[in-house]
């Protein structure tokens, strides 16, 4: 199979395609683009305007989910979602939808602000990027980068806001999951990705760390390699983080 990845440096969702590329053991070229770049090559090379974008044999899909199905069905084992018909399937379809379309724009948006707040940032997360253009070339540019990539994820001072207010009852439903077995295998599945991709992107932003620490979620990185860049202490006001103690974690699962 000829297999190209389009993606964006430090794009969680591109991660985790990544991972389940690895864990099939496909074979791919990753292609990674500049932000922003996505919207206007993208309808031309995959059909999308956003990423991860893929071409497996000229076929062409947008979205992680569109393409890890597809993913399953080229090669099977191992599987990301259990077979039709175990009564697990659901629940990790929900996880991963939830992890798709709730949990992934937490981190989204906080790096979208933090870097508006901060542009120099954003040079940390293209380590080991191959980008078109050199680092150099990019940092008089960085400001505005940072302000049209919130602009296009509608990344406000507000959301990001809420979103912290959020982020420890988002994690409590994560760690129950893992509790329940229905996340953190030895063998990652789809949700497994989709959420640890998000919590992997989380612990580079050194004002959110002490929310995630010694939570069980932050088992789901380990399919991950190490993430790259940092958002520097103190770049997110502390009157943003909530007050509030995060609930115990529950016990793991008995086997």
């Amino acid at each position: 199979m000829d297999v190209k990845l389009y993606a964006l440096p430090a794009s969680h969702p591109c991660a985790a395609v990544e991972v389940a590329l690895r864990t099939k053991a496909i074979e791919f070229r990753r292609i990674d683009w500049l932000p922003t770049m996505e919207r206007v090559v993208g309808p031309l090379r995959y059909g999308g305007r956003t990423v991860p974008g893929m071409r497996i044999d000229g076929e062409r899909l947008v979205g992680s989910r569109t393409i890890m199905r597809r993913l399953d069905e080229l090669v099977p084992e191992p599987a990301l979602l259990p077979p039709v018909g175990d009564e697990r399937r659901e629940r990790v379809l929900e996880a991963e939808r939830w992890g798709d379309e709730v949990l992934q724009d937490v981190p989204r948006h906080l790096l979208d602000v933090a870097f508006t707040r901060r542009p120099a940032a954003m040079e940390s997360y293209a380590g080991g990027a191959k980008l078109p253009l050199p680092i150099g070339a990019l940092r008089p540019a960085m400001g505005i980068t940072a302000r049209l990539m919130a602009q296009k994820n509608h990344a406000t001072e507000a959301a990001a806001r809420a979103d912290l207010q959020a982020l420890p009852a988002q994690l409590d439903r994560v760690d129950t999951w893992i509790a329940e077995g229905l996340l953190g295998s030895e063998t990652p599945n789809a949700a497994d990705l989709q959420i640890g991709s998000s919590i992997r992107l989380l612990q580079t932003i050194a004002d959110v760390r002490s929310l995630i620490a010694d939570r069980p979620a932050t088992a789901l990185t380990r399919y991950f390699p190490p993430g790259v860049g940092e958002v520097p202490a103190g770049t997110l006001p502390g009157e943003w983080l909530p007050t509030s103690a995060p609930a115990p974690a529950p016990a793991p699962a008995q086997p």
